[in-house]
């Protein structure tokens, strides 16, 4: 089967799986009890003004007649008013998804490299000190809380040795860049603004890493897992038979294939990552999607939660995607399984 017929064939799947997510958190957003309307007019907000906000979102109408109508604006790009800010909540999209790509992304690159070179560190030192110390951390690192770390790198790092800043994007003497992809370092790479990357930077750093600890001991874990069992293989013993090097084993014959796991666990990872990230953005006062949809829930601000879930299921689709192609990739038995099977 041909890469293009394959991803074809995801595509249409993810839209299948995308359509049950939309009506599984509209269903659940309208079922919550109390009154969003009358939650964001306040308790004092005339009746008539209630029914008239109310009758705008549709809400007098059966739910049948709500999912078409808000699936017909979804479709179209228009995912209504928020009742949390009063705007357009694509605008708010645009706004604050940005943020948190951009913190994710910086997050997922910090996972993916320590994650992995912790993993082999960890097989090359194998039963030495060095590779319990990374195991113990690896341990820590998956148990412990990604807002416990960003709490200690603000103390620690912010406060007693003032090495990074702990709030905000930018500096605020700091010129932003135009906004291209509401990246802030990406613009100002674009645009050729070293000052403003550089400062988006040291910005991103602490809560990037406080994000990434969870993920990244994860990976550690799982690669020196898949290594260890991979190294007592038959063609590695052929390899050390002929001379080869352990360090060209390592690098070029083992840890190839024992990355497959690692990579599908990455992806899961990674769309975690924007989910988790809404702690994080508030220790560290990050305007991302994730905060925007903690706030949204807390109001019961129906069609501003379904949006975020939505945003972050169709993240979620994009990203495995992404993840089965590298998996393949990395292993031919998985193209040739496709091939047979036509799966």
């Amino acid at each position: 089967m041909k890469l293009s017929t394959f991803i074809l064939k995801r595509l249409i799947l993810s839209i299948g799986v995308l359509i049950g997510l939309s009506i599984l958190i509209f269903v659940i957003a309208r079922v919550v009890p109390g009154d969003p309307v009358r939650l964001a007019l306040g308790a004092r907000a005339p009746q008539e003004v209630v029914e008239k906000v109310s009758s705008e979102m549709h809400l007098d109408k059966p739910y049948p007649i709500q999912y078409v109508l808000w699936l017909k604006g979804v479709v179209q790009g228009d995912f209504g008013m928020s009742l949390y800010t009063r705007r357009n909540i694509s605008e708010d999209i645009k706004a604050f998804l940005p943020a948190t790509l951009e913190l994710a992304l910086f997050s997922g690159i910090i996972m993916t490299i320590f994650g992995i070179l912790l993993g082999v560190l960890s097989v090359m030192k194998r039963n030495t000190w060095l590779d319990h110390v990374v195991r113990v951390i690896s341990y820590l690192g998956v148990v412990t809380p990604a807002f416990v770390f960003a709490i200690f790198f603000v103390l620690f790092f912010g406060y007693v040795m003032q090495a990074f800043p702990i709030s905000g994007r930018l500096a605020a003497h700091i010129t932003p860049p135009p906004i291209i992809t509401g990246m802030i370092t990406v613009d100002s790479l674009l645009t050729g603004n070293i000052k403003a990357f550089l400062s988006a930077l040291t910005h991103l750093f602490l809560p990037a890493l406080a994000l990434s600890m969870a993920g990244l001991s994860q990976q550690a874990r799982i690669a020196r897992s898949s290594m260890s069992d991979n190294l007592q293989k038959d063609y590695i013993l052929a390899h050390r038979a002929c001379g080869i090097s352990e360090q060209r084993i390592m690098f070029k014959y083992l840890l190839k294939p024992s990355l497959i796991p690692t990579v599908s666990i990455l992806g899961l990872d990674f769309a975690a990552l924007l989910s988790n990230a809404f702690l994080v953005e508030l220790v560290f006062n990050w305007p991302g999607i994730s905060r925007y949809g903690i706030n949204a829930i807390l109001r019961k601000d129906l069609n501003a939660v379904a949006a975020v879930v939505m945003i972050l299921g169709i993240t979620f689709v994009l990203v495995n995607i992404i993840v089965d192609i590298v998996v393949a990739y990395l292993d031919p038995r998985i193209r040739m399984r496709r091939d047979r099977t036509g799966a």
